[in-house]
């Protein structure tokens, strides 16, 4: 994740404010510390002082899925061709942290989910659930899913049969199926209407308007979304999402492609599993709910 900043050259101290609030790992410097006591930041984060633009650009692309990133700039006009590529960049400012103006979601069409559940729960990994609120954007980056498979699936919400609390599992694929457990609401998002299979989207990494998802859950950005109660608290998530569409106000989109090693496990919290495992999540990522 890439977030640019205006160079704060007489206060290095606001530089680790961001890197604390944003999990910053990796700081790219367009400027150069003129002022003020660098030493402690390069001792939090990888430090690169950087006089050319191409060298930058050429890092973001290398290291950015694995990477939070903060640029140092005072202007951002080189970064317009990722941007239109749909690298994930966030302008941090007084008022929050916002996703570029001209950023180009390539949203994911409905056809994607109309698979075997397994195979899109593992898809998904990797790629941008997007929330629109207003004219803002909660964008995350989603780390954790797990597989559901209807009614002979023991541990599915669908095994009882259709009734009115889940009905919308047995819509088409890439409808969204919301459900209470413990005050909080599980996102889910349908395969095989069918065969009520569905994909419960179990964490996210924050990318965008995290200051909107700490306003709705007031923690650490570790702690903000990893969970599948936590980041739909975060999001916003309520009841009247329940049997939508993905399109306008909730959707997944493709980010640029970047290498992971994805792990497995069965699922979390249920009485009685199936026999293999449907919970896939990013290896190494800070932002899932559990290792296992």
């Amino acid at each position: 994740m890439i977030y640019l900043i205006s160079p704060p050259r007489e206060k290095p101290e606001m530089v680790l404010n961001v890197i604390k609030d944003y999990a910053i790992d990796t700081v790219l410097d367009l400027e150069g510390k003129n002022t003020g006591d660098w030493k402690k930041i390069e001792k939090k984060v990888i430090y690169k002082e950087l006089d050319s633009e191409s060298t930058a650009t050429k890092f973001i692309k290398e290291k950015y899925g694995n990477s939070r990133i903060l640029v140092i700039s005072k202007k951002y006009d080189f970064l317009e061709g990722l941007v239109h590529r749909g690298y994930p960049l966030a302008i941090i400012n007084e008022s929050g942290d916002y996703l570029m103006e001209n950023y180009a979601f390539d949203k994911i069409p409905v056809s994607f989910f109309r698979r075997d559940a397994k195979d899109v729960a593992i898809e998904l990994l990797g790629k941008l659930m997007v929330r629109k609120i207003d004219d803002t954007y909660l964008a995350g980056k989603i780390v954790e899913t797990e597989a559901y498979y209807g009614e002979n699936d023991p541990a599915s919400r669908a095994k009882k049969g259709k009734k009115s609390y889940n009905a919308a599992m047995w819509l088409p694929g890439g409808h969204v199926f919301v459900y209470m457990v413990h005050a909080n609401w599980m996102f889910n998002i349908t395969t095989d209407g069918e065969n009520a299979e569905a994909i419960l989207i179990r964490a996210v990494e924050p990318v965008a308007g995290i200051h909107i998802m700490k306003k709705n859950r007031n923690k650490e950005i570790k702690n903000l979304c990893n969970g599948p109660g936590k980041w739909t608290r975060a999001f916003g998530i309520q009841k009247k999402d329940n049997g939508i569409l993905l399109g306008d106000r909730i959707f997944v989109a493709n980010l640029p492609k970047f290498n992971f090693e994805i792990k497995t496990s069965g699922r979390i919290g249920v009485r009685e599993d199936m026999n293999e495992d449907l919970r896939f999540y990013i290896r190494g990522s800070k932002f899932v709910s559990r290792y296992i």
